[in-house]
C-alpha cells in the first residue's frame, strides 16, 4: 500500500504536478486499490496514514509517523471497537509502532549512525534494527494467536524486504503492459514471479534448518501485560537518557559517558523477549500430574494425553468439521506447546477418526511431528488404515501395531521424600485376534490409561460383539472416567458393561445438531442409572481431565465450574 501510494504520488510530483492535484490523484488511486483488495484492517490503516502524509504535504505541515498511526487506530476502533482483539489489527499497527518506538533503541545498540561503519555494514545494521524492532514488539500477538516463533524471520527480512519493490514494481508494470502487449507484459511479470519464487525457496530452506520454529504455546494474558510493561519501562529509560545526552551534548565527554548506558535498554529488551518465550514454553510443563483432553472436533473423536515424558493422541477426525486436523487439532496442540507427538493411536478406520490424522501426517514438514503411528493388529486393517499406514511411512513416521495385553508406559519419577510416584501407562485391552471380529467399530482399539489411583477407559467406537468380548476380558477393571464409545450411540455402553467398569464420569465426543442424534437418549439413561456424571463436547466444548494420581479435576471450555473428586 505504501509502495503503491507513495510511488504514484512521487511520480506525479516529478512530472510537474503540484502538491494538491498529485495528492488528490494519488489518494483516489489508493482508495480504489483498497476497495479492490477488500478493505481489510491493514489496508485501511495504510490508506489513512497515506492520506495524512499527503494531507501534510498539501497543507505545508510536517508529517509525524506516530501521530498518523494513532489517528488511524482511533478512526478504525471508533468504527469497530472489537478491532482491538483482531490479530490483523494488532499485527499491522504493532509493526509500525515497533519501528517508531524500538528502532532508535536498537539503532543505538548496533551503532547504525556510526561513521566508522562501511556503507554495506550500515545497510545491514539498519535492516537488522528494523526487523528486530518489528519482531520484538509483535512477540505478544504472535505468541497469543499463533503459539510459535520463527527465529530466522529476523534475518530473512534482511533479504526479503530490500527486493520487495522489485516484485511490486514488476507486478504493477507487467499488469499495465499486458493488455497492450502480452509478450512484453508477461516478460515483466516473470520478474515478479521470480522474486516470489525466491521468497518461497528462502522460507522453505529456513524451515529446514534446526530450530526454525519455537513452539511456545499460548501465553497467559498476565504475562503479556508484564512483558509490555517491562518494554515500556526500558523504552522510557532509553528516551530519558537520550534526552539527557542531547541536553548535555555541548561537551564531547558527556556523550561518551552516556553511550554505554544508552545501550543497556536495548540489551534488556532482547533479554526480556527471550525470557518471555522461554517462560511461556515452560508454563506448559506440568511436573505435578498428567492431563487428558477430549477435543471438540464436532462429530468425531480426538483425545490428547499429556504425560510427564511424552504426548499421545488417540484418533483425530470429524465428519462435520472441514479439515479438522488443520483447524482444530493442530491449533490446539500448538496452543499447548506440543510440537511433537510421541504416539498417535488410531482405533479404527472411520473417517471421523482418521481424516485429521492424515492431515497431520502430510503436514509434518512445517507442522506437528509424529514419531509413531499405532494401529490395531493387521487382521483388522481396512483400506483406510492401510492407506493411513502408507501416508505415515511416506512422511517418515514409524508404523506399529498394538495387540491386546501390550503396554506403553513412562518411567516412574522420584520426588516427595524420595519415594516412587506414579507412572503413566497405556494398556491395550482389545480387539482380541482370531475371534471373527470385522474391521470397523466392533474391532476398535480399546486402551486403558492409568496413573496412580486414576484410571480412564478409552473405547473408540467399540460396540456389539467387540463390547461383549471386553466384558469377558480379565484385564478389564474399574475406571474413574469412561470416554463413551461411538459418540454415545445406543449400540454401545450396555448395562452389563457399565456395571463391570463402574465409571464415575462419562465423557462424550459429539457434534452439535449432528445428523445421527448422538448421544442417544437410551445411552444417556443407562449412564445415569450407572451413577455417572455425564459431560459432552456438544454442550461443554473441549473437556480436560487433570490428575496427580490422587485427585481428579475436570474442566470444560463452556463449563461454569470445575468439579474436583478423588481419583
Amino acid at each position: 500500500m505504501s509502495f503503491i501510494g507513495m510511488g504514484v504520488y512521487s511520480l506525479l510530483r516529478r512530472s510537474g504536478l503540484g502538491f494538491i492535484p498529485a495528492g488528490a490523484a494519488g489518494s483516489v488511486i489508493l482508495m480504489l486499490y483498497t476497495i479492490m483488495i477488500g478493505a481489510g484492517v491493514s489496508s485501511l490503516r495504510a490508506l489513512i496514514m497515506f492520506l495524512v502524509k499527503v494531507g501534510a504535504d498539501m497543507t505545508g505541515r510536517d508529517y509525524d509517523l506516530a501521530t498518523s498511526l494513532a489517528l488511524a487506530a482511533a478512526v478504525l476502533t471508533w468504527q469497530q471497537p472489537l478491532y482491538i482483539t483482531d490479530a490483523g489489527f494488532l499485527l499491522s499497527f504493532g509493526a509500525i509502532l515497533g519501528l517508531v518506538l524500538l528502532s532508535p533503541v536498537f539503532a543505538e545498540l548496533f551503532g547504525t549512525a556510526s561513521s566508522n561503519l562501511p556503507a554495506a555494514g550500515r545497510w545491514l545494521a539498519s535492516g537488522l534494527v528494523s526487523s528486530l524492532s518489528v519482531n520484538i514488539l509483535l512477540l505478544g500477538p504472535v505468541l497469543y494467536f499463533y503459539f510459535e516463533i520463527p527465529p530466522y524471520s529476523v534475518f530473512l527480512n534482511l533479504l526479503v524486504i530490500p527486493v520487495m519493490p522489485v516484485a511490486m514494481g514488476a507486478g504493477i508494470i507487467g499488469s499495465a503492459l499486458a493488455p497492450v502487449s502480452a509478450a512484453v507484459g508477461g516478460a515483466v511479470l516473470k520478474l515478479s514471479g521470480a522474486v516470489l519464487w525466491l521468497y518461497d525457496q528462502l522460507c522453505f530452506a529456513a524451515g529446514m534448518l534446526p530450530g526454525s520454529r519455537l513452539v511456545t504455546g499460548k501465553p497467559w494474558a498476565g504475562w503479556l501485560v508484564v512483558y509490555y510493561v517491562v518494554l515500556g519501562c526500558l523504552c522510557s529509560l532509553f528516551y530519558y537518557l537520550h534526552h539527557r545526552r542531547e541536553a548535555e551534548g555541548a561537551e564531547e565527554s558527556h556523550g561518551d559517558r552516556y553511550t554505554v548506558m544508552l545501550r543497556l535498554p536495548g540489551c534488556g529488551i532482547v533479554v526480556c523477549a527471550v525470557l518471555m518465550a522461554v517462560m511461556c514454553r515452560m508454563g506448559y510443563q506440568d511436573a505435578a500430574g498428567i492431563q487428558a483432553s477430549v477435543l471438540d472436533v464436532g462429530q468425531g473423536d480426538s483425545i490428547h494425553i499429556r504425560g510427564r515424558e511424552g504426548n499421545y493422541l488417540i484418533d483425530g477426525g470429524s465428519s462435520d468439521v472441514s479439515s479438522a486436523g488443520i483447524y482444530r487439532i493442530e491449533p490446539y496442540l500448538l496452543a499447548n506447546a506440543v510440537d511433537t507427538l510421541d504416539y498417535v493411536f488410531v482405533t479404527h478406520g472411520d473417517e471421523d477418526h482418521v481424516n485429521g490424522i492424515k492431515q497431520l501426517l502430510e503436514g509434518q514438514e512445517l507442522g506437528i511431528r509424529i514419531r509413531r503411528l499405532v494401529l490395531p493388529p493387521e487382521e483388522f486393517h481396512d483400506e483406510k488404515l492401510k492407506g493411513l499406514a502408507r501416508t505415515a511411512w511416506e512422511n517418515g513416521t514409524k508404523v506399529l501395531v498394538m495387540r491386546a495385553g501390550d503396554e506403553i508406559a513412562e518411567a516412574a519419577s522420584r520426588e516427595k521424600k524420595d519415594t516412587e510416584t506414579d507412572a503413566l501407562a497405556l494398556t491395550c485391552l482389545g480387539p482380541e485376534e482370531g475371534q471373527g471380529l470385522k474391521p470397523g467399530n466392533e474391532a476398535s482399539l480399546v486402551l486403558a490409561l492409568s496413573y496412580g489411583e486414576f484410571h480412564m477407559l478409552l473405547t473408540g467406537d467399540v460396540e456389539g460383539r467387540g463390547e461383549q468380548m471386553l466384558c469377558g476380558n480379565e484385564r478389564l477393571g474399574q475406571y474413574n472416567v469412561l470416554k463413551a464409545a461411538h459418540h454415545g450411540s445406543r449400540n454401545s455402553g450396555t448395562e452389563e458393561f457399565l456395571q463391570m467398569i463402574r465409571p464415575s464420569v462419562a465423557l462424550i465426543s459429539a457434534g452439535v445438531d449432528n445428523r445421527y442424534g448422538h448421544p442417544h437418549a437410551e445411552t444417556l439413561e443407562r449412564l445415569d442409572r450407572a451413577g455417572c456424571r455425564i459431560y459432552s463436547t456438544r454442550e461443554n466444548g473441549m473437556l480436560t481431565v487433570w490428575t496427580d494420581g490422587e485427585i481428579l479435576k475436570l474442566e470444560g471450555f463452556l463449563m461454569p465450574d470445575s468439579p474436583r473428586m478423588p481419583a
